[in-house]
């Protein structure tokens, strides 16, 4: 894609709704744990292996948990769906969304006709924080302005 282009695609491109998820802010006791259990795997791991082991297995652990432990941000546009973490951005164009799967918690943009095994582990988990219409309209005005 040249400039020109990106700078045209980013001229058509609205934002419909954004919105944080913060879980470890709303379970404050199993984010306690999950400090504790961290905190245990890295001082055993520095026991056993010694401190770069330990930075090791508490950058792993916490890279695992980071959607509970930091806030995530969602945002939709015309054109797409980003999530952003601490540790990365991801994002998913309309036109590669092929179903949505509605579920108590979130909305799940899936990149594969139907469900099956590899449906889990493609397309994007939208989480909802008090706003589920919210959300729920908003994938519809965007799925309606998807070519």
């Amino acid at each position: 894609m040249t400039n020109a282009s990106a700078s045209i695609a980013s001229r058509d491109e609205t934002e419909i709704l954004s919105w944080t998820v913060h879980l470890a802010a709303a379970d404050k006791t199993k984010l306690v744990v999950t400090i504790l259990v961290i905190l245990a795997a890295s001082a055993s791991a520095w026991v056993i292996i010694g401190p770069v082991g330990s930075v090791a297995v508490v950058l792993a652990l916490t890279g695992s948990v980071a959607e509970f432990v930091f806030p995530v941000k969602y945002r939709i546009t015309t054109t797409k769906v980003v999530c952003s973490t601490i540790f990365k951005t991801t994002e998913i164009e309309w036109s590669r969304v092929r179903n949505c799967f509605l579920d108590e918690s979130g909305i799940k943009l899936s990149t594969v006709c139907s469900r099956s095994k590899l449906e889990a582990f493609r397309g994007m988990y939208l989480r909802f924080n008090g706003n589920r219409e919210q959300v729920i309209e908003a994938v519809k005005l965007a799925r309606n302005q998807c070519p």
